[in-house]
């Protein structure tokens, strides 16, 4: 990754953190300025089945039909949209966002507006879409419109297409990833900047240090790992009170501490040597070890998530994380549900303490990873 990469994340790290720290320990009864990042789910369709994803047993399970049944219609995203500040960041994601035809003109009103981000499998992007979506992208990083795409690969080759459950995911992956590398060349742009998201787990524990040579040779920016989160597993997630879960409702993923400190030490070291970026979740190295061991003491942590983020999902629902529902778009504005009664009470909840279902949740900050954002 450049320089000029490190330093957009730095930069990010450091807004969010900012942006969030006067309403955090001022801001009685729950307030916060607007909402500055915003993730928006167009779909949980997806044309990949991988044996990790939170909503496996939903795809699998599910008529494609009923799937797509209650989705935001175009006009109603496109009002979502307009409700977004001009200094916001969005974020479009999924399920796959591409299986949703409309999904380009969804990318294009939000890319004028704000500035963007999406995340697909890739396997959907034909050289013509690859052109179209580097033509949104600003000539200046951190400009208006589409600043970011990422994807993921959880191994190379063949294993990756046995966790994706798809024959030949890998090769078109990939295959997307260099052609948006290449139009962005041809373009002469420095956007979208691309990264590539690699899910920590037994499956991947044994091949995790070839990733970085591999994606540094498609064009790939920065390998991002993260932890593997079974939180949507629990029945009624975002609907009953978050508190209400205890810690052994929740089926934690494991790898042998051995396996995973090697791949760990290994992977870190030949990013290095590729020139390639890598970045870890906000937590010690060693902490990542206790996670899939023995897991991690929440009183070490904080999530200020709800003070800065909003998501809103593929059937209006809205949410400051996926724990607690606070409302729906259809029925309000997103100015009425940021500061409403459930987002206030939830937000004065997380100032007192996390909830069993927070850990592996790529928000959450360790107290030693937040020093380490400010004096960076």
């Amino acid at each position: 990754m450049s320089d000029s990469l490190f330093k957009i994340a730095h930069l990010y790290e450091l807004a969010q953190r900012a942006y969030s720290a006067i309403p955090y320990k001022y801001f009685k009864g729950g307030y916060s300025f607007p909402a500055w990042h915003y993730y928006f789910e167009v779909t949980r369709r997806c044309n990949l089945r991988c044996r990790m994803c939170q909503y496996i047993e939903w795809l699998e399970n599910v008529p494609v039909k009923e799937q797509k049944e209650g989705e935001l219609s175009t006009e109603e995203w496109h009002r979502v949209i307009e409700q977004v500040g001009r200094f916001s960041l969005v974020t479009f994601t999924g399920g796959e966002p591409f299986v949703r035809k409309d999904f380009m003109e969804l990318l294009q009103h939000a890319s004028g507006k704000a500035r963007t981000h999406f995340i697909s499998n890739t396997t959907m992007m034909p050289e013509e879409r690859a052109g179209a979506v580097v033509g949104l992208a600003p000539r200046k990083v951190g400009g208006l419109g589409l600043n970011f795409v990422g994807t993921s690969i959880e191994a190379p080759d063949a294993l990756h297409d046995e966790i994706r459950q798809m024959r030949g995911a890998f090769e078109r992956t990939m295959n997307g990833i260099r052609l948006l590398r290449s139009e962005r060349e041809r373009a002469g742009k420095p956007c979208p900047m691309i990264h590539v998201t690699t899910v920590l787990q037994e499956a991947n524990v044994e091949v995790l240090s070839g990733m970085p040579k591999v994606l540094k040779a498609a064009g790939v920016d920065v390998m991002n790992l993260v932890t593997e989160t079974r939180m949507h597993d629990l029945p009624g997630l975002g609907d009953v009170d978050p508190g209400s879960f205890t810690r052994d409702q929740v089926p934690w993923p494991k790898i042998d501490r051995g396996k995973l400190a090697r791949a760990l030490e290994d992977t870190i070291a030949n990013a290095k040597e590729a020139g390639l970026e890598i970045r870890l979740p906000r937590m010690p190295r060693s902490a990542i070890l206790d996670y899939y061991d023995q897991g991690i003491e929440l009183r070490q942590y904080e999530c200020r998530n709800a003070w800065n983020t909003l998501f809103v999902g593929r059937q209006g629902d809205v949410y400051p994380c996926w724990i607690v529902k606070v409302g729906n778009v259809r029925e309000h504005s997103i100015k009425e549900l940021w500061n409403n009664d459930v987002m206030r009470g939830f937000r004065k909840a997380c100032q007192k303490h996390l909830f069993a279902m927070c850990p592996g949740c790529c928000f959450l900050e360790h107290a030693s990873q937040r020093d380490a954002v400010t004096q960076r």
